[in-house]
Protein backbone atom coordinates (compact mmCIF):
# COMPACT_ATOMS: atom_id res chain seq x y z
CA UNK A 1 0.00 0.00 0.00
CA UNK A 2 1.37 3.43 -1.11
CA UNK A 3 0.95 6.34 1.36
CA UNK A 4 1.01 9.83 -0.34
CA UNK A 5 1.30 12.75 1.83
CA UNK A 6 -1.04 15.80 1.39
CA UNK A 7 0.06 19.15 0.11
CA UNK A 8 -1.06 21.91 2.05
CA UNK A 9 -0.30 24.70 -0.23
CA UNK A 10 -2.78 25.72 -3.04
CA UNK A 11 -2.06 25.79 -6.47
CA UNK A 12 -1.71 28.98 -8.49
CA UNK A 13 -4.66 28.11 -10.63
CA UNK A 14 -6.73 27.73 -7.31
CA UNK A 15 -5.98 31.25 -5.88
CA UNK A 16 -6.44 32.78 -9.12
CA UNK A 17 -10.32 31.76 -9.05
CA UNK A 18 -10.77 32.30 -5.76
CA UNK A 19 -9.35 36.13 -6.69
CA UNK A 20 -11.87 36.39 -9.78
CA UNK A 21 -14.15 35.11 -7.90
CA UNK A 22 -13.89 38.03 -4.96
CA UNK A 23 -14.02 41.03 -7.90
CA UNK A 24 -16.77 39.96 -9.45
CA UNK A 25 -18.61 39.87 -6.04
CA UNK A 26 -17.48 43.37 -5.36
CA UNK A 27 -18.69 44.64 -8.84
CA UNK A 28 -21.94 42.95 -8.32
CA UNK A 29 -22.49 44.46 -4.98
CA UNK A 30 -21.03 47.62 -6.44
CA UNK A 31 -23.74 47.70 -9.50
CA UNK A 32 -27.01 46.64 -6.94
CA UNK A 33 -25.80 49.90 -4.43
CA UNK A 34 -25.66 52.09 -7.48
CA UNK A 35 -29.17 50.62 -8.81
CA UNK A 36 -30.71 51.00 -5.80
CA UNK A 37 -29.75 54.73 -5.09
CA UNK A 38 -30.46 55.74 -8.81
CA UNK A 39 -34.01 54.14 -7.83
CA UNK A 40 -34.79 56.72 -4.37
CA UNK A 41 -33.40 59.25 -6.65
CA UNK A 42 -36.15 58.52 -9.11
CA UNK A 43 -38.75 58.39 -6.66
CA UNK A 44 -37.92 61.74 -5.26
CA UNK A 45 -37.36 63.19 -8.72
CA UNK A 46 -41.32 62.14 -9.34
CA UNK A 47 -42.22 63.76 -6.29
CA UNK A 48 -40.89 66.49 -7.23
CA UNK A 49 -42.51 66.75 -10.51
CA UNK A 50 -45.84 66.11 -8.97
CA UNK A 51 -45.19 69.26 -6.52
CA UNK A 52 -44.15 71.48 -9.02
CA UNK A 53 -47.33 70.59 -11.23
CA UNK A 54 -49.75 71.02 -7.86
CA UNK A 55 -47.86 74.91 -7.81
CA UNK A 56 -48.24 75.65 -11.21
CA UNK A 57 -51.38 74.70 -11.07
CA UNK A 58 -52.21 77.07 -8.14
CA UNK A 59 -50.26 79.52 -9.86
CA UNK A 60 -52.17 79.58 -13.12
CA UNK A 61 -55.83 78.73 -11.18
CA UNK A 62 -57.58 81.37 -8.71
CA UNK A 63 -58.38 77.80 -6.82
CA UNK A 64 -57.41 77.80 -2.91
CA UNK A 65 -56.77 73.92 -3.23
CA UNK A 66 -55.22 71.45 -5.73
CA UNK A 67 -55.27 67.89 -5.36
CA UNK A 68 -53.71 65.08 -7.38
CA UNK A 69 -56.72 62.67 -8.14
CA UNK A 70 -60.31 61.66 -7.23
CA UNK A 71 -59.45 58.36 -6.50
CA UNK A 72 -56.73 56.54 -4.62
CA UNK A 73 -56.17 53.10 -5.66
CA UNK A 74 -53.94 51.56 -2.98
CA UNK A 75 -53.00 48.05 -2.08
CA UNK A 76 -53.37 46.46 1.77
CA UNK A 77 -49.90 46.78 3.91
CA UNK A 78 -48.87 49.36 1.23
CA UNK A 79 -48.50 53.29 1.25
CA UNK A 80 -49.17 56.33 -0.44
CA UNK A 81 -47.63 59.41 -0.84
CA UNK A 82 -49.51 62.39 -1.81
CA UNK A 83 -49.01 65.63 -1.81
CA UNK A 84 -51.68 68.99 -1.64
CA UNK A 85 -50.93 72.60 -2.83
CA UNK A 86 -52.87 75.69 -1.46
CA UNK A 87 -53.11 79.14 -1.49
CA UNK A 88 -54.12 82.00 -0.33
CA UNK A 89 -56.14 83.91 -1.84
CA UNK A 90 -56.69 86.20 0.65
CA UNK A 91 -55.82 89.93 1.05
CA UNK A 92 -53.93 89.59 4.54
CA UNK A 93 -52.42 85.99 5.89
CA UNK A 94 -54.10 82.68 5.92
CA UNK A 95 -53.31 80.72 9.32
CA UNK A 96 -54.80 77.32 8.52
CA UNK A 97 -54.23 73.60 9.56
CA UNK A 98 -55.19 70.49 7.75
CA UNK A 99 -58.05 68.03 8.90
CA UNK A 100 -58.23 64.62 7.07
CA UNK A 101 -60.99 62.02 7.97
CA UNK A 102 -62.23 58.89 6.88
CA UNK A 103 -66.22 60.02 6.30
CA UNK A 104 -67.91 56.67 4.90
CA UNK A 105 -67.20 52.80 3.90
CA UNK A 106 -68.73 52.37 0.62
CA UNK A 107 -69.06 48.16 1.34
CA UNK A 108 -70.72 49.43 5.13
CA UNK A 109 -72.61 52.15 5.26
CA UNK A 110 -72.79 51.84 8.61
CA UNK A 111 -69.41 51.77 9.84
CA UNK A 112 -68.57 53.28 13.54
CA UNK A 113 -66.13 56.40 13.55
CA UNK A 114 -63.82 54.10 15.32
CA UNK A 115 -64.02 52.03 12.22
CA UNK A 116 -63.46 54.72 9.95
CA UNK A 117 -60.84 56.12 11.52
CA UNK A 118 -58.51 53.09 11.92
CA UNK A 119 -59.27 52.06 8.27
CA UNK A 120 -56.99 53.95 6.53
CA UNK A 121 -54.01 56.28 8.50
CA UNK A 122 -53.05 59.22 7.49
CA UNK A 123 -49.37 60.67 8.29
CA UNK A 124 -48.86 64.41 7.67
CA UNK A 125 -48.48 68.02 9.91
CA UNK A 126 -51.68 69.09 10.62
CA UNK A 127 -50.40 72.57 11.22
CA UNK A 128 -50.83 75.42 12.34
CA UNK A 129 -49.57 77.25 9.38
CA UNK A 130 -48.95 80.76 7.90
CA UNK A 131 -49.24 81.79 3.84
CA UNK A 132 -48.91 84.95 3.02
CA UNK A 133 -51.30 86.62 0.64
CA UNK A 134 -50.88 84.90 -3.04
CA UNK A 135 -48.51 82.44 -1.37
CA UNK A 136 -48.76 78.84 -2.75
CA UNK A 137 -46.87 75.85 -0.63
CA UNK A 138 -47.40 71.83 -1.03
CA UNK A 139 -47.72 69.98 1.74
CA UNK A 140 -46.96 66.02 1.92
CA UNK A 141 -49.30 63.32 3.23
CA UNK A 142 -48.58 59.61 3.67
CA UNK A 143 -51.84 57.28 3.23
CA UNK A 144 -51.68 54.13 5.07
CA UNK A 145 -54.34 51.57 4.34
CA UNK A 146 -55.33 48.90 6.71
CA UNK A 147 -58.45 47.46 5.66
CA UNK A 148 -59.96 46.33 2.17
CA UNK A 149 -62.47 48.27 0.61
CA UNK A 150 -63.59 51.90 -1.07
CA UNK A 151 -63.22 54.66 1.55
CA UNK A 152 -64.66 58.28 1.06
CA UNK A 153 -62.30 60.98 2.70
CA UNK A 154 -62.69 64.64 3.53
CA UNK A 155 -59.82 66.49 3.69
CA UNK A 156 -60.37 70.34 4.97
CA UNK A 157 -58.09 73.12 5.12
CA UNK A 158 -59.67 75.23 8.73
CA UNK A 159 -59.10 78.80 8.71
CA UNK A 160 -57.11 79.39 12.12
CA UNK A 161 -58.89 83.18 12.72
CA UNK A 162 -62.46 82.25 12.82
CA UNK A 163 -62.55 78.34 12.80
CA UNK A 164 -64.10 78.40 9.38
CA UNK A 165 -63.54 75.88 6.36
CA UNK A 166 -61.17 77.23 3.89
CA UNK A 167 -61.42 75.20 1.61
CA UNK A 168 -62.22 71.88 1.03
CA UNK A 169 -61.92 68.42 -1.01
CA UNK A 170 -63.45 65.08 -0.88
CA UNK A 171 -61.80 62.13 -2.88
CA UNK A 172 -61.85 58.04 -3.05
CA UNK A 173 -59.44 55.87 -1.67
CA UNK A 174 -59.45 52.02 -2.58
CA UNK A 175 -57.76 49.19 -0.96
CA UNK A 176 -56.96 46.35 -3.37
Amino acid sequence: MIKKKGSLSLSINAVIVIVIAFVFLGLGLNFIRTQLTGAGDTATMVQEQIKQGIMDDLRTGNKKLSFPAQTLTMDKGGSEDIAIGIKNILNGNLDFTIEINTIEHQENPVATAEELESAVNYFYASGPFVLKSTEAEAYNIKLIPKDLGTYLVDLKIINGADSTIYAQKTFFVTVI
